[in-house]
């Protein structure tokens, strides 16, 4: 008995005199990334009609007063940076029938398209684009854009050509209006 007491009590010592095994521990970091983007919640096409285009003196109707379904049409955009960019494009309306109009009349007719994009500090911001000059018209909103339905307003106004007492030629006219919403880099 007094040898395995000894046995036992030499390999509880040889036990004791060994290094002991500590806990582990670390920190183990996770990450990951978003990056700036829009996107249209509803397409951002449709049609705008704008009904007959000349007064009764055949003069361009400025008011575009004969349209129908309004002038504005709403869209929804997702942005989930600070600071999106609207960049706005008006093409006049062409009537490509009518080639070489004589002197007094004409076969396009300008107009000013309005962006209105809804800030998520519950103010607007507007960039418009006259279909006159060439190019589109670029702009930051200053803000988040708002985190809501309908937050993108297109308006048309404003119809003259470049010569105020023009005629317009009989015919259709056609033309389009690019809008391109953006992070900003």
């Amino acid at each position: 008995m007094k040898k395995t007491a000894l046995s036992v009590l030499m390999a509880v010592s040889a036990l004791a005199s060994a290094p002991a095994f500590a806990q582990a521990s670390g920190t183990v970091d996770v990450s990951g990334t978003v990056a700036a983007k829009c996107a249209a919640v509803t397409p951002l096409t449709g049609n705008i009609t704008l009904g007959e285009l000349a007064k009764s003196d055949g003069t361009v109707d400025a008011a575009f007063s004969a349209n129908s379904g309004g002038l504005t049409r709403n869209f929804t955009v997702r942005c989930n940076g600070a600071n999106p960019k609207v960049a706005v494009n008006a093409r006049p309306l062409v009537n490509a029938a009518a080639q070489n109009s004589p002197a007094g009349y004409t076969n396009t007719v300008h107009y000013t398209a309005s962006v209105t994009a809804k800030t998520a500090q519950g103010s607007s911001a507007v960039i418009a684009d006259e279909s006159l000059s060439a190019g589109a018209t670029v702009g930051n909103l200053g803000d988040r854009i708002a985190a809501t339905a309908d937050n993108i307003s297109l308006r048309i106004g404003s119809g003259l050509t470049t010569d105020a007492a023009a005629i317009l030629e009989a015919g259709t006219y056609q033309g389009s209006v690019e809008i391109v919403v953006s992070p900003t880099a």
